[in-house]
């Protein structure tokens, strides 16, 4: 049996730590430390491989066993206490560390053959970040590392004292970021007294609620259950529209769909543009063909249902102009009549069925959904490469509101929230990047990143936004030319019926002839100015022009500042990395604004 076309992600779910190196010498408060949390990762483990088996897991995840992962730096104390918990749990442990390796260890030489036998049941998980030694280049290269951590974990372990940090890039420091972010995080004092405590934003961390294991428990079991359970359908355990999505398969070419894009080069005076052409730069690892696999499928299905649907639109505007015409045609009580009576009959029809296909097959709604999580995992492609993400804050809100769970209000229904839902479990699975983030690996991921997010983007706007402006412009005249036409034909009409009613044998049949001419045409020209008026204004062609300048404006400003980095500056990562998190949000923004604006253009009977 073949791989099915939309790939299924596998079950995942990762755990970070941060905290402090020196743990507390009381063998006591130290033991009540590892039993707050191997509880915790116990009960990540149990929680997240118990929802998993349900049977809507099932279906959406490929087979296998869930995937746990630890992500570490492996510094003294609470970074290594975490480490060996999971791995007696059966995590699979990942370790970014903030210099390479020679440099990192010396900064604790004394347990150097600890982290060494830790870093070796990694296995090839470790990346190393472009940081180095200084007091203040440290500090921003321990910053980085425990960012990275933040970023890729959706529970952050951090044991902390809970007061100020002592620099950038400490404990403190972390926690507040991944906070900002609502990111999580599971909280254990580092003198060991309390109980666990439960934070996800700044306000819960400033006042910190009640810390008890009961309510911490629940807030967790809460939280996994709805990260690993794809969100629920009204009369099953999967939403209609993701169910769906994971069976589809790419749609049949066929001419007829065609019709909107020959339609606006035409119009546009714009010749058939060149097909696409793959990247000619691929970097290696697996991180870009693991997006790449995902990013396909929903990318050719929006642009197979976008075809569809603006073709039916286009379709329909033409069929009705042509039936207004045989309506015209079809008056009276003689043969031609009744063929333009049929021919009337059978556009109808024709608009009948665009319109029933167009809504049973929700092209409309497919090209949106669709090309917002093709969006989604084409910014995640180029940022993953620096181990940077799309927020799971922002992906889950580009489909609909949610709250601070991530959970839907009962009274509300959002027929895209499985799109953000599926991202973040595509990206919990996701690996990592390896090895060196620096040298050559950094300049592969700058080369990607230019090629894929800039300079291919400048190129589609530009043409992007000459046609929309050049075929908004004739589809505006023709419509004015075809609306002055009608004018001079009932202009034209009038004396003809005078000079047929006052003198009717003067010119003979002649008059008669003309009035049936020039009514044929007063039936026509409507229907066209109506149709070329229809096309512009549902396609909003000079919104799509303005958006797309918008957009190529931002892609050359990024493209500056891509060339100016110093990719042998240390962090450069960073740098590339803000960038690059810098043009995905004005990316999305951009898509999330298209999609808003397009939402409403469904295609109707009455066009």
């Amino acid at each position: 049996m073949s791989d099915p076309f939309v790939p299924r992600p596998q079950a995942a779910f990762r755990v970070g730590v941060t905290g402090a190196r020196a743990l507390p010498a009381d063998a006591a408060a130290l033991d009540g430390i590892r039993a707050g949390v191997a509880g915790v990762l116990g009960a990540v483990r149990d929680l997240v491989l118990d929802c998993a088996a349900s049977p809507g897991a099932v279906e959406v995840y490929r087979p296998g066993k869930a995937l746990l992962r630890l992500l570490s730096p492996l510094a003294e104390g609470a970074d290594r206490l975490v480490a060996h918990a999971a791995l007696a749990l059966g995590y699979q442990l990942e370790v970014p560390m903030p210099f390479p390796q020679g440099a990192y260890e010396d900064d604790f030489p004394e347990s150097r053959d600890e982290f060494r036998a830790l870093l070796a049941q990694a296995g090839p998980d470790k990346l190393e970040i472009d940081g180095r030694h200084g007091e203040e280049i440290g500090n921003r290269s321990y910053e980085a590392v425990g960012r990275l951590v933040a970023r890729n974990c959706d529970l952050l372990i951090a044991i902390w004292d809970g007061g100020p940090g002592k620099g950038r890039g400490g404990t403190a420091d972390i926690v507040r970021f991944a906070a900002r972010a609502n990111q999580p995080i599971w909280w254990l004092r580092a003198d060991g007294a309390g109980g666990p405590c439960w934070i996800d934003s700044l306000q819960q961390l400033r006042r910190p609620p009640a810390c008890t294991p009961e309510a911490a428990q629940a807030r967790l079991a809460a939280y996994v259950k709805n990260l690993i359970l794809p969100p629920a359908g009204p009369t099953g355990p999967v939403t209609p529209p993701l169910r769906q999505f994971l069976a589809e398969a790419p749609l049949p070419k066929r001419a007829i769909w065609r019709t909107y894009g020959g339609v606006i080069r035409l119009v546009a005076g714009a010749r058939r543009p060149p097909p696409s052409q793959p990247m000619p730069f691929t970097p290696g690892g697996e991180v870009w063909p693991y997006w790449e696999r995902f990013y396909q499928p929903p990318d050719r299905l929006s642009v197979d249902y976008g075809t569809r649907y603006r073709s039916s639109y286009v379709l329909v505007f033409g069929l009705a102009a042509l039936a207004l015409w045989a309506s015209v045609l079809g008056s009276g009580f003689s043969a031609w009549a009744l063929a333009a009576s049929g021919a009337e009959l059978v556009m109808l029809v024709l608009i009948a069925i665009l319109v029933l296909r167009n809504v049973e097959g929700r092209w409309h709604e497919k090209l949106i959904t669709y090309r917002l999580l093709g969006e989604l995992f084409r910014k995640q492609q180029a940022l993953a490469l620096l181990g940077w993400t799309v927020p799971a804050a922002e992906a889950t809100h580009i489909s609909g509101d949610v709250d601070e769970l991530g959970v839907l209000p009962p009274d509300i229904t959002v027929r895209d929230v499985w799109v953000g839902w599926y991202f973040n479990a595509v990206v919990r699975a996701a690996p990592l990047p390896r090895g060196a983030l620096g040298g050559a690996a950094l300049a592969e991921a700058w080369q990607a990143i230019g090629g894929s997010l800039v300079a291919g983007q400048v190129e589609y706007h530009d043409q992007r936004r000459r046609e929309s402006r050049a075929a908004a412009e004739r589809f505006g005249r023709l419509g004015r030319l075809f609306f002055w036409g009608t004018f001079a034909m009932v202009a034209l009409k009038l004396p003809l019926i005078g000079i047929h009613l006052l003198r009717p044998k003067a010119l003979g049949g002649a008059t008669g002839s003309a009035v049936d001419l020039v009514r044929l045409f007063q039936g026509l020209l409507p229907g066209l100015s109506a149709g070329f008026v229809g096309i512009r204004g549902y396609a909003e062609l000079e919104l799509v022009a303005d958006q797309s300048g918008q957009m190529q404006r931002t892609m050359s400003n990024a493209g500056a500042m891509l060339r100016n980095l110093d990719l042998t500056a240390p962090l450069a990562s960073q740098e590339l990395g803000a960038v690059t998190l810098s043009l995905a949000d004005a990316m999305l923004r951009d898509i999330k604004g298209w999609a808003q604006l397009f939402r409403i253009k469904v295609v109707e009977p009455g066009g």
